[in-house]
């Protein structure tokens, strides 16, 4: 994380202050006093050390796990700085005692475990000050980090939701419009039915969903078979859709989805690739106990897709207020893929 002049300023000022301490403890009388110029600089430069150890790490733990927090996160933090300061400072020292052995007034090289342990507990007890002191200005700035994100989390979820409002046509006005539709219809036109049965049951579903944070996996699964109905009687064969579910049926119902994303992730891919009678774009749909993945085969169209480029990030921000796990967005020459989380009925939460 970068960090502000003042931030190195104070640092400055800590470690002069630990320098005078450490002279007044000490000097039992005044004329014992006496503090070396260079004492702070380099008590500077072991507190500058210790900040970056404890920062390598910190970035380290959340490249792994973006999602850590906790007191016991920071004494882990704390531990870890600590052994790693620890065997830096005495590996220095050794080194600079060993070196200083081959020189031709220096002292023969030999082993003083009074020594050794005494500068390993004063290590200690200097990184344990500079690290007390570092460690809630760490905590403080992942917290206004993420306050940040979250905002721009909940900013970008309204905008997609507002997007997705204002696409919606008046339930009333479209369902009396596909009743008549639908009576118009001839009774021996049964593809002409089939596809108005089917865009009737969409739309209820976008209707009756549009205020929801999630729904159960089964509801949005028979939503997007109707949705590929339509998008079979409109393109023909040149997309093939395909379904691995690895879950048992009674278990799809209490797995949860934010309703729409799987239709968003379908659109995303019929707009941006080809396909054709010849040569039909496989779109596959795999379900788990913890995701949902949709992942098509790559056929760029020639030109780039009409559009904001927005959709995926939207989609981030809908999943990450529901979720700690994030989207998994995968691509090859040959594949493009995007897992989602699933959620879970508490009461179907397992032990």
């Amino acid at each position: 994380m970068r960090k502000s002049i003042w931030f190195y300023v104070a640092l400055l000022g800590l470690a002069t202050l630990l320098a005078l301490f450490t002279r007044l403890t000490m000097a039992g009388r005044a004329e014992d006093f006496h503090l070396y110029p260079d004492a702070p600089f380099w008590l500077f430069l072991q507190t500058l050390l210790i900040v970056y150890l404890l920062d390598k790490l910190d970035q380290r733990a959340r490249q792994r796990q973006p999602a850590v927090e906790g007191a016991s996160y920071y004494l882990r933090l704390l531990l870890g700085g600590g052994l790693l300061y620890a065997l830096l400072m005495q590996g220095l020292t050794l080194a600079v005692s060993f070196g200083f052995s081959w020189l031709p007034a220096g002292r023969p090289f030999a082993w003083d475990w009074y020594r050794l342990g005494r500068g390993l507990f004063l290590d200690l007890f200097f990184y344990l000050l500079v690290g007390g002191v570092y460690l809630p200005f760490l905590y403080q700035q992942h917290a206004a980090r993420l306050r940040l994100e979250l905002e721009q989390l909940e900013k970008e979820a309204t905008q997609a939701r507002l997007r997705a409002l204002q696409q919606h046509v008046d339930p009333h006005f479209l369902f009396n419009n596909l009743n008549i539709l639908a009576a118009l219809i001839e009774p021996e036109n049964t593809a002409a039915h089939d596809y108005v049965t089917h865009l009737a049951s969409l739309y209820r579903y976008l209707v009756r969903t549009r205020q929801l944070d999630a729904v159960p996996l089964t509801e949005e699964l028979a939503f997007l078979r109707d949705y590929q109905f339509l998008l079979r009687r409109r393109f023909g064969a040149a997309y093939v859709f395909e379904e691995d579910i690895r879950v048992p049926a009674a278990e799809l119902a209490t797995l949860l989805i934010p309703p729409g994303v799987g239709q968003e992730l379908l659109t995303n891919a019929l707009k941006h690739n080809l396909g054709s009678r010849a040569r039909p774009l496989r779109v596959q749909l795999v379900v788990t106990a913890t995701s949902l993945e949709i992942r098509n085969a790559r056929v760029p169209r020639p030109g780039p897709a009409a559009g904001e480029g927005s959709g995926l990030a939207g989609l981030r921000a809908r999943l990450a207020l529901l979720h700690d796990v994030p989207v998994r967005v995968e691509e090859s020459d040959e594949w493009f893929s995007v897992t989602l989380p699933l959620g879970r009925l508490a009461s179907a939460a397992p032990a």
